[in-house]
Formats: C-alpha cells, sequence, structure tokens
C-alpha cells in the first residue's frame, strides 16, 4: 500500500512542480504571454529554464514510477523492500526538483539514480 501513498504523494508534487514552474515562467514573460498559446519559444532566465527541465524529468520518472507502483500492486507483490523502494523514490524526487533548480551538481545525478534505482527494484519485484 506505501507504493500508492507514495504514488499519488508523488502525483501532487508533480502539481507543486507545475505551478511553481508557471509562477516562473510568468515572471519572466508575463501572464499574457503564459496565456498565450505559446508559437515561439522564449528566453526564460537560466533558474526558469532548470525548473522547466527538472518538471519535464519529473514526469518522464513519474511515468516509470507508476508503472512499478502499479505492477507490484496488481501482483500483490508489496512487502518491506517495496515498501522501502516506493518512499526512496518519493524522497528521491522531492530532493530532485531543487538540486536541479540550484544547480547542485553532482548531488542532482546521484540522487536521481537513487529513484531509479528504487523504482527498477520495485519492477523486478513484480516481475519475481
Amino acid at each position: 500500500m506505501a507504493e500508492i501513498v507514495a504514488l499519488c504523494l508523488s502525483g501532487l508534487l508533480y502539481v507543486g512542480i507545475v505551478l511553481f514552474t508557471s509562477r516562473l515562467q510568468d515572471r519572466d514573460m508575463g501572464h499574457e504571454y503564459n496565456l498565450s498559446p505559446r508559437d515561439g519559444e522564449p528566453d526564460y532566465a537560466a533558474d526558469t529554464g532548470r525548473m522547466q527541465r527538472a518538471m519535464r524529468n519529473h514526469l518522464d520518472n513519474f511515468v516509470l514510477f507508476a508503472a512499478a507502483a502499479l505492477a507490484v500492486h496488481v501482483t500483490d507483490s508489496d512487502f518491506w523492500l517495496t515498501d522501502l523502494c516506493a518512499w526512496i523514490y518519493l524522497l528521491a524526487r522531492i530532493l530532485y526538483v531543487p538540486a536541479y533548480y540550484k544547480g547542485w551538481a553532482p548531488w542532482r545525478s546521484i540522487i536521481f539514480m537513487c529513484g531509479l534505482v528504487a523504482t527498477i527494484v520495485m519492477f523486478l519485484a513484480a516481475l519475481f
């Protein structure tokens, strides 16, 4: 069950990331541009660009984690290790966003790998 809770919390984290990114875009280009069809790619501030990339990265990883969490849940493969991996994934994603936004290298990559490895372990638990 921890996998589903972490999945829901990760989805809520994504909503927060989208709202924060939108606020940064408003700051850089104005609210009118954000409401427009955005046919051209504007020049955002460096921190806004990092936040946009962090948002895309979170969505990419969210899809993988969602598949792993649902696979564990559907196959009734959850146990202490998958619970731990779900919490590690969530913690890694919570830490990853400010690490990317602030440009913390190499910590951003290390945090990313922690979440990815946790997701892979969950897939393996569902398979075996």
